[in-house]
């Protein structure tokens, strides 16, 4: 039983390593992704939790194996509207 627990401590895919904000006209969006760049979720903004995400968040390039063309539905084309965080 401690060996399961070992390895699910290690291995948890639901975990967010990076918040990504993109920040558009139409509708800014919060996304979280594991550390396989897998996208995991979108937060709705109620701007606590982003803020507290950000806040315990490290700056970072946004990594380019993340599936933000997927994600949004077609090429992102102004990177300038990102902002990346590596989470805990």
């Amino acid at each position: 039983m401690q060996n399961s627990n070992k390895t699910l401590a290690t291995n948890r895919p639901y975990t967010a390593k990076y918040l990504v904000l993109l920040h558009s006209q139409a509708q800014p969006r919060a996304l979280l992704f594991n550390g396989e760049h897998d996208f995991l979720a979108e937060l709705e903004d109620d701007g606590f939790v982003v803020d507290s995400l950000v806040r315990a968040g490290t700056p970072c390039p946004p990594p380019t194996a993340l599936l933000l063309d997927e994600v949004m539905h077609g090429p992102m084309h102004n990177h300038g509207q990102l902002e990346c965080y590596t989470l805990g």
